[in-house]
């Protein structure tokens, strides 16, 4: 019978070389191996895919195939399985040939949490290291994340919440327990700014005339901030940009005018707070 025509692997029979074949053909049927092992992994100037038994601990992970791997080679594909989740930058280890780092599909070092235990991962070596070519779910919880709220990833977000009125959105300084008191430290005469973005508790201590504005009071919802005062009453005090609220519901933007008294010395307390419009309040607490 003639041998086969062979071009993939997928073309080879197993049934061939019968026993009957004369023996003058078995160079064929080893050039028809090599032909379809060639054209089936075309490019590849060593290994395909490696695994073996999983090893190593959390973040520096190692792979033991039964027949080592003679060495790493540029799009070589590893199957392997976390022995511990990893807790940040992570590396594999095939045949103790040495640790490359595993980078994500963005091709960034591996966070806290991207591989876990007794999950089945891939990954090709690029040259230097091995990067995944499955998605972790810290990485599509961030794409998502980013992807839906802008400024997600700027450090200079880092503890706050995304607020929105459904129109817009904006980040402020507020969780669930409520902002930490910011301590604004003595007054001197320089203006002071109440920043709604610094938390519902604010102080300050008078030691100086100063005056005092209000800012960050997002748009289209009521918003308020507390304000411990020290030695108010001991300086004079003006506003800019506040609507006062006397003790007879009437309003002022001028604080001289509002009736509003402070101690001296100690502790006095008023509190900013506005609807969203644009005005803001102040009144005594």
């Amino acid at each position: 019978m003639a041998v086969e025509s062979v071009t993939y692997i997928g073309d080879l029979n197993p049934a061939f070389p019968t026993g009957s074949e004369p023996k003058s053909q078995g160079d064929d049927h080893l050039r028809n191996i090599k032909i379809a092992l060639q054209n089936s992994f075309p490019g590849f100037a060593g290994a395909v895919i490696a695994t073996g038994v999983d090893g190593g601990a959390a973040n520096a992970y190692t792979l033991t195939p039964a027949d080592p791997l003679p060495g790493y080679v540029a799009r070589m594909l590893a199957v392997f399985i976390p022995t511990a989740n990893n807790t940040g930058a992570s590396t594999l280890n095939i045949s103790a040939l040495g640790a490359k780092p595993i980078l994500s599909v963005a091709g960034l070092p591996l966070i806290a949490g991207d591989l876990t235990a007794g999950r089945f991962y891939s990954a090709f070596y690029d040259g230097t290291a091995f990067r995944l070519d499955n998605v972790t779910q810290n990485y599509v919880d961030q794409l998502v994340i980013s992807g839906t709220l802008p400024g997600v990833n700027n450090p200079a977000n880092a503890g706050k919440v995304f607020s929105t009125d459904g129109a817009a959105g904006q980040w402020i300084s507020l969780d669930g327990r409520g902002a930490p008191i910011k301590d604004k430290g003595n007054s001197g005469t320089t203006p002071q700014v109440v920043n709604y973005a610094d938390g519902e508790g604010q102080t300050i201590t008078a030691t100086g005339a100063f005056s005092l504005s209000a800012s960050g009071f997002p748009a289209g919802r009521f918003a308020s901030v507390l304000v411990r005062g020290y030695n108010l009453g001991a300086y004079a005090l003006t506003s800019t940009g506040i609507t006062w609220v006397k003790s007879d519901g009437t309003t002022t933007t001028n604080f001289g005018a509002s009736g509003i008294t402070f101690p001296a010395s100690g502790e006095g307390f008023f509190a900013l707070f506005s609807y969203g419009d644009g005005t803001i309040y102040g009144k005594a607490a």
